[in-house]
């Protein structure tokens, strides 16, 4: 690991370099001992049943929200944020090639794709220099990531898990919310956590978004100028996780494989 400088930055990935920043992923890797995901998405244009709130859903209607969302739209960034086990962080930002801001025929929410053109998507190079899905996924595969069998973590997951997964398939997700789980368990592993309910679990206050909840958590947060969200959101991620995990101790064994967006929070 020793070419891989720079280790606390978020690595901004795009076509052109992806090629230098795989061999530098895949020294890391292998020897990742807790990553946090985060994928960014054009919103979400299926809103379920408006007769029922959120809370009055069962874990398989959210499923369905989910699953037709992620059908719809496509992803357009994945973050990942990588700790080893000698203690080094690790983050990458992968702009991915498929949504053209451009095109009618790609759906979104034009309020999520302005929120995203706020925080530095740069959302009009992404067609043209953005990473092919294919290629990352078998990238991704061939890293030895999966293989590491490391504890993951995301925040208010069930969509960042949802388009990493199919996305890491090549294919739709599944029909229902059990086939999901067990795909989610056979791709990451057992020990995949929603830092969104660890954090409730925690401290029942300890609620918002995750720049909130990670200032709450007393986190010191880096200072990544250059990194847009899904790089930011994998980073506070994996820091709030481990502050979580070092608070909760066995008690976060309760809400392993459990989701935020699949459970109600």
């Amino acid at each position: 690991m020793d070419d891989a400088t720079d280790a606390a930055a978020v690595r901004s990935v795009w076509a052109d370099n992806f090629e230098a920043e795989s061999a530098v992923f895949r020294q890391i890797a292998p020897h990742a001992t807790h990553v946090a995901l985060n994928v960014q998405y054009p919103g979400c244009v299926v809103r379920g049943d408006a007769r029922k709130s959120h809370y009055d859903m069962t874990a398989e209607e959210r499923y369905q929200v989910i699953h037709a969302n992620v059908s719809l739209l496509k992803p357009l960034q994945v973050g990942l944020a990588i700790r080893t086990g000698d203690g080094g962080r690790f983050a990458w930002e992968f702009n991915l090639r498929g949504f053209d801001v451009a095109s009618d025929l790609d759906a979104r929410d034009p309020d999520s794709i302005a929120y995203l053109a706020r925080r530095g998507v740069d959302l009009g190079r992404l067609p043209t220099s953005g990473v092919h899905g294919h290629e990352l996924r078998w990238m991704l595969r061939d890293s030895g990531l999966l293989g590491a069998r490391a504890s993951w973590a995301t925040f208010a997951g069930a969509y960042h898990v949802g388009y990493f997964a199919a996305m890491m398939s090549g294919e739709e997700l599944p029909g229902d919310v059990n086939a999901f789980m067990e795909v989610v368990r056979q791709l990451l592993g057992p020990s995949v956590y929603d830092v969104k309910l660890l954090a409730r679990q925690h401290d029942r206050r300890c609620v918002g978004a995750l720049s909130h909840v990670v200032k709450q958590l007393g986190v010191e947060q880096p200072d990544e100028p250059n990194s847009t969200p899904a790089g930011t959101g994998s980073t506070l991620a994996l820091l709030a996780f481990e502050t979580l995990k070092e608070k909760l101790g066995a008690n976060m064994e309760k809400h392993r494989g459990q989701l935020c967006g699949l459970q109600a929070v």
